[in-house]
């Protein structure tokens, strides 16, 4: 499903930042994504039917996961929405700095993936450590298209995209976060915020 997301993701943004034609059909991709979010849910729900006392937390943090997958998908897709709401090629230096961050942002699918197969606290601290920083940059980001005196259509696209990089950043720090907090403490930091 990561995989699946982090794809839909590159070429939405390709579509968005680089003016590329999206020859793929982001729904279709989406919808895969949901059916295999819906075979886990359900084969985690036979699992827990044959025997109900064993890999329950285990269960729960698989479809927490799951779930945050899914939603990855939904914000990839949405993506791919947004070049029809520019009026004129994204270019200059509001979507390369954009550009910059979805850079910083796609390398996390990879860290995640690994953290959680391998199940690595160091690679999974890593993606929730990163999170703040992604998330402060674009927020400042968005301050700074508001200030602007880029056309309404440009700065939607831009502010929205930033927001969408914002939530995929999280749901991958809230996947990681399963490596590295007790169930109860999924998707928030140490500190208790």
């Amino acid at each position: 499903m990561l995989r699946q997301a982090a794809e839909m993701l590159d070429l939405a943004l390709a579509a968005l930042l680089d003016n590329a034609d999206l020859e793929v059909d982001l729904d279709q991709m989406d919808d895969q994504i949901d059916d295999g979010e819906s075979k886990i849910r359900r084969m985690v729900l036979e699992h827990l039917s044959l025997r109900p006392n064993k890999d329950l937390v285990a269960s729960l943090v698989l479809i927490s996961m799951v779930q945050d997958a899914e939603r990855i998908g939904d914000f990839a897709r949405g993506l791919g929405d947004l070049p029809a709401l520019a009026k004129a090629p994204r270019s200059g230096p509001f979507a390369e700095e954009l550009g910059q961050i979805s850079d910083r942002v796609r390398p996390l699918f990879q860290t995640c993936e690994k953290a959680f197969r391998d199940d690595d606290a160091d690679l999974a601290r890593r993606v929730v450590d990163q999170h703040p920083q992604i998330k402060a940059d674009l927020s400042d980001y968005i301050g700074r298209l508001a200030d602007s005196d880029l056309d309404a259509d440009m700065a939607i696209v831009y502010a929205s995209t930033a927001r969408i990089l914002q939530r995929v950043s999280a749901h991958l720090s809230n996947i990681a976060s399963t490596v590295v907090q007790p169930f109860d403490r999924i998707r928030h930091d140490d500190e208790g915020g």
